[in-house]
């Protein structure tokens, strides 16, 4: 998978099955999660750069067992975390309570103190969608304000992004991070999805979005402020990293 993948602040991956995008997500990962580079038998290197406020750069060689880290030309025995990655993968909220803080905190992978913090800031930093939370022991009551949805029904679903959204900028105040999203619209209505998009595409959030998707309503978002990214196949088990429009266009086409 060679190539040069430069993010911004919101970022759109999009890609065919067995184009390469697990393990580009992985990598992304890499840095905080080593050990999911070794699921792959392929051996791999990458270069991962950030600022800090300074440009700095870490070097990733994965060769069958063994795994090395270089930080700015040292070696290091442990991998840098430049950034936290908060990552979840398709269909991860089905089977969950949305409206319980046990189901919020098993969603996001948190403790019980968590969850009900992310609950309670919801109002806080949603406060053009969500008007009051209400406890009640383990259940939850988020109540709405009427005109921020118009006459779309957008279900309960939308309340575990809201939960996303809440839990990666509270985060982010933090340490950096970056919210990695991958396929996450299995099942979710267009109008819901749409809504999802634009959750993200708020100027107050300071994390970076992560969107792996094969949805349509994803990619006609790629002009509302987000980097679009395809990945080509071109043969084996290599593709190629693209952000060109015009490779862009022929994803779109297919």
């Amino acid at each position: 998978m060679p190539g040069v993948l430069r993010l911004s602040k919101l970022n759109l991956l999009f890609g065919m099955n067995d184009s390469g995008k697990t393990k580009l997500l992985h990598l992304l990962r890499s840095l905080s999660s080593p050990h999911l580079l070794m699921e792959f038998p392929a051996d791999l290197s990458c270069a991962i750069t950030w600022f800090d406020p300074e440009l700095r750069k870490a070097i990733v060689d994965v060769r069958g067992q063994w795994l090395e880290y270089r930080v700015d030309d040292r070696r290091v025995a442990l991998p840098p975390r430049p950034y936290r990655v908060l990552s979840f993968g398709p269909g991860t909220y089905k089977g969950l309570r949305a409206s319980s803080v046990p189901g919020i905190a098993e969603f996001l992978g948190v403790d019980f103190w968590t969850a009900r913090t992310v609950i309670a800031n919801m109002p806080v930093l949603l406060p053009d969608v969500v008007s009051r939370v209400r406890f009640y022991g383990d259940d939850v009551k988020v109540s709405y304000r009427e005109e921020a949805f118009g006459e779309e029904k957008l279900g309960e679903v939308v309340v575990w992004f809201y939960a996303l959204a809440v839990f990666a900028e509270l985060q982010a105040r933090a340490e950096p991070t970056i919210l990695v999203l991958d396929e996450p619209f299995n099942f979710l209505h267009p109008i819901a999805q749409r809504h999802v998009l634009e959750l993200f595409e708020s100027a107050t959030w300071t994390f970076q979005v992560i969107l792996a998707e094969h949805s349509p309503t994803a990619y006609e978002r790629r002009h509302h402020g987000w980097s679009a990214t395809v990945l080509l196949p071109e043969g084996g088990r290599r593709s190629r990293i693209s952000q060109e429009d015009v490779d862009l266009e022929r994803i779109g086409g297919g």
